[in-house]
């Protein structure tokens, strides 16, 4: 028999922000799920999440100085987590990060190079318009150099996720503390709403956001992930009576209906496009899993159906009008992309630099392109906006980068006992921040970057110790 009271296995019973205990109550507890840890483990759990949606109400920290601010302050949370020698030691559980590494430091090195003029054609020719002798790629080198202390950011709060993930009883606890600072978020932005007091003017829900879309993303992933908690939960009531079961499903049921009315009351008709795709992602993937009960899947889904109908039937008649708007917006976004295409073939290895958008839109917005162009800050579509800052040799990287974490997770899925079914609905969030992104700026936001990129981290070390 293996003795349980060995001071090793009591080490590894430590949480991943306390020193080691030699308790089992407390802040400690490495046991089966996130209900064995005590409440200062779920609190530092929480801390990240907390941050990031003390910055979603925050207009996203968008702005120059917010953005730089909540930079320092993901930098600083990897620190803070790093203090404790127990984390330390969860950075080996954290693999493979070579490849990883690898292709961050190739965006960053590209974004670094944009500072030359070694590119074909040399320096964009806006220097040489400008008198400078010596010019650069980028045509704004202090908006490239912010991006890249955002990456640099970004990689931090990534790592964090790693750090909370890294460990079944912690990679479950992370993902219902989100849920619940989540579903706080949510009511906070539903009360703003409802009682007039939201910053952001119109009949919309925007988050905290000044954007309502923007809202839209993280109320979908927030759906997502409560959708695979609840079914998860779900399957875990088998022979208890119906208040037993009740009782089991409420929390995980309660965050996934306050995401979902906050996500119909944005009323982003992609946003919400973006959430069905993922749910139903993690919902065939669960379906077609063998070993699975089947049945609360199939009720679940049907369950959710009636009632996202019936809110958006009953009580949301502007995501229809906006409906009916969908022919005007499509023309508008497609002159914004024929523009910005045209950019980026213009410029396709090295692009132009990061954070150059309003630089490049304003050079190449016309007499026939001004009613499309003239307002816009961002491109409305991640991938080429990429392409059109960072060009071919920055984008690759960044792409190749996003698609090793996910295939990684995905492939995790296949070798865990436990816990395959919030992972999955973690996948299944960045479904929604992926296809999102094909026609919407949220990812140009730091908060909501920072969020996906915690939940990058989270699937990519989920379980792994």
């Amino acid at each position: 028999m293996t003795d349980t009271s060995s001071p090793r296995r009591r080490r590894r019973s430590s949480t991943s922000f306390a020193p080691a205990s030699t308790s089992g109550t407390g802040g400690g507890g490495g046991g089966g799920g996130s209900d064995s840890l005590g409440w200062k483990t779920m609190a530092a759990l929480g801390a990240a999440p907390a941050l990031l949606c003390a910055a979603h109400l925050t207009f996203g920290a968008n702005q120059p100085i917010a953005a730089l601010w909540f930079t320092v302050l993901l930098a600083l949370s990897l620190c803070v987590a790093l203090a404790f020698p127990t984390v330390r030691r969860g950075l080996h559980d954290i693999s493979p990060l070579t490849p990883l590494a690898i292709l961050f430091g190739l965006t960053l090195a590209a974004a670094l190079w944009s500072f030359t003029d070694l590119a074909p054609g040399g320096a964009h020719p806006i220097w040489a318009w400008a008198g400078v002798e010596k010019g650069s790629i980028t045509v704004n080198p202090p908006a490239t150099l912010f991006e890249i202390a955002k990456l640099l950011g970004l990689g931090c709060i990534f790592l964090v996720g790693c750090l909370q993930s890294a460990r079944m009883s912690w990679a479950r606890a992370t993902v219902r503390v989100v849920l619940l600072v989540g579903a706080g978020y949510g009511l906070i932005s539903l009360l703003s709403f409802v009682s007039g007091a939201q910053l952001m003017v119109g009949p919309r829900l925007s988050g905290g956001f000044l954007s309502a879309n923007s809202g839209a993303t993280v109320f979908g992933m927030l759906t997502v992930v409560g959708l695979a908690a609840l079914l998860r939960d779900w399957r875990q009531t088998r022979g208890l009576d119906p208040a037993s079961t009740l009782g089991k499903v409420a929390v995980s049921l309660a965050c996934v209906l306050m995401s979902m009315t906050c996500l119909l009351l944005t009323a982003s008709r992609m946003g919400l496009t973006a959430t069905v795709v993922g749910a139903l992602v993690l919902m065939i993937w669960e379906l077609f899993d063998a070993k699975r009960d089947r049945m609360p899947l199939l009720i679940a889904g049907g369950v959710l159906a009636v009632l996202a109908l019936f809110l958006a039937i009953g009580g949301n008649d502007l995501l229809w009008d906006r409906l009916q708007t969908v022919q005007t917006d499509k023309v508008t976004r497609g002159d914004i992309f024929v523009a910005h295409w045209q950019a980026f073939t213009a410029s396709p290895l090295f692009g132009y630099g990061l954070g150059s958008f309003s630089d490049i839109n304003s050079q190449i917005t016309t007499d026939q392109n001004y009613h499309a162009l003239w307002s816009v800050r961002a491109v409305h579509n991640v991938y080429l906006q990429w392409l059109e800052e960072a060009g071919i040799i920055g984008a690759l990287p960044m792409f190749l980068l996003i698609a090793t974490i996910l295939v990684a997770a995905v492939w995790r899925t296949f070798n865990l006992r436990k816990g395959q079914t919030l992972l999955r609905g973690v996948i299944a969030a960045s479904v929604v921040v992926l296809v999102h992104g094909t026609v919407d700026f949220g990812l140009q936001v730091p908060s909501i970057a920072a969020f996906w990129a915690f939940l990058l981290g989270c699937q990519f070390s989920f379980g792994r110790r």
